[in-house]
């Protein structure tokens, strides 16, 4: 079995191992060592990267009992250097931990369990058992915080399994602050914490949180830097939250405070105004939305009068193709013409592909939907209706005009049957 060297020394970056096993994973080359500082992929966390001699580790993983270093080259020797990637395992740590303090703070302040955690590459998330409010959500980040400026020690300790039942029962150790001792939670963590010689290695906030965990965690909350709380989200009876720590909360409130540098130079306004002038803006953006609408409406009107015109006699069949209208639009057009008097309306448009909307007037018998399931053959699309409106469209725009036509002379021939 591999001596995992991480878990007593979470700070060690680089180490010697020898080469027990070559194996292969997803068509890579992957190697087992005797003794690794790379962390292996479990409990929500990601897997360390690094390299070994002159080949990147690009995965961890447990397999069948083994731990799988796996390589973008093979490594020949049978002794190698390892070098974990240090960034990114300061980062795990600060996201690991942050996430311990705030899953205890949500406990403390709104007796919400967390019952999954995902360490992801931009941010971390974790799951509750109940809908925590925004005014709990912020009470918890402040608690957690507080608990990192504290620079309170964290320590880790194995035990075995009945000692661990013992200390996740006390309040700062209930898993994951459980409102109430969960035997059977406890079990289950305790078992899939188990290491070799059926001991359970337990990480301690002093004074605030203790739980089994497995992962890589630093000496003092004070490293976490601070718990930035993003986002939450209701998800399966409870709440999905998501957050970042340390120097990724640095760089979302980077990222936050240039959009808004960005947005008030737009605006023309100042931080505190902001709000103020994006509601403002939205207010003109539904008025001019508003008065649009209407000169649109009055222009499909004067244009459904002038095809109605052009038509002649009634019922009136109108067969026209448009150059970059929108199927809304043809709608809109159709609305008109069948609403200002008996008329089928056969309209199509080159917009990127071929669309068509075919309608008629109440009274009126024609079958649109297979006038228009005739016509989608010739542009090699789909769509479909029912009653006097279909529309519908497809990749070849060469053959509207003649689906249009065909459409045209399947009415009229109708219509003038005896």
């Amino acid at each position: 079995m591999t001596e995992r060297l991480y878990r007593d020394d979470p700070y060690r970056l680089e180490f010697d191992a020898t080469v027990v096993a070559r194996r292969r994973h997803r068509d890579r080359p992957a190697v087992v060592l005797d003794r690794t500082a790379f962390y292996a992929e479990s409990g929500g966390q990601p897997w360390d990267t690094g390299t070994l001699d002159g080949a990147s580790v690009v995965a961890v993983v447990e397999q069948e009992g083994e731990i799988l270093h796996v390589l973008d080259s093979p490594v020949t020797d049978d002794r190698v250097h390892g070098r974990v990637d240090g960034p990114r395992r300061l980062d795990h740590m600060q996201q690991h931990h942050g996430q311990h303090l705030l899953s205890r703070a949500l406990v403390e302040v709104a007796a919400a369990r967390t019952v999954s955690f995902h360490l992801g590459a931009e941010d971390v998330l974790v799951d509750l058992d109940r809908l925590v409010s925004d005014d709990e959500l912020r009470r918890a980040e402040t608690r957690a915080n507080e608990i990192v400026w504290q620079a309170r020690p964290v320590t880790v300790r194995i035990v075995t399994p009945a000692e661990a039942e013992s200390l996740l029962a006390t309040p700062i150790g209930r898993l994951h602050g459980a409102p109430a001792p969960d035997e059977r939670a406890q079990a289950r963590s305790a078992h899939a914490l188990a290491e070799a010689g059926n001991a359970v290695r337990l990480v301690e906030a002093a004074g605030f949180d203790l739980q089994a965990c497995s992962g890589t965690h630093p000496r003092s909350t004070a490293e976490v830097g601070v718990v930035l709380v993003l986002a939450q989200e209701r998800y399966k009876g409870g709440s999905r939250v998501r957050f970042v720590c340390g120097h990724r909360a640095l760089g979302a409130m980077r990222r936050r405070l240039r959009a808004l540098d960005e947005l008030g130079a737009v605006l023309s306004a100042g931080l505190a105004e902001l709000p103020q002038a994006a509601r403002r803006l939205r207010e003109q953006l539904h008025e001019s939305d508003r008065r649009g609408r209407e000169l649109l409406d009055r222009a499909l009107e004067g244009e459904a009068r002038r095809l109605l015109a052009e038509a002649g006699s009634l019922p009136a069949v109108v067969a026209r193709a448009f150059d970059g209208w929108t199927p809304a639009d043809l709608r809109a057009l159709a609305g008109q013409l069948v609403a200002l008097a008996p008329c089928v309306a056969l309209l199509g448009s080159r917009a990127g592909k071929a669309h068509l909307v075919f309608a008629q007037s109440e009274g009126m018998t024609h079958d649109i939907g297979a006038l228009l399931r005739e016509a989608l053959t010739l542009v090699g699309g789909r769509g479909g209706g029912r009653g006097n409106l279909a529309q519908g469209g497809g990749d070849r725009v060469e053959g509207l005009d003649e689906a249009l036509a065909k459409a045209e002379l399947a009415v009229r021939t109708r219509a003038n049957r005896p």
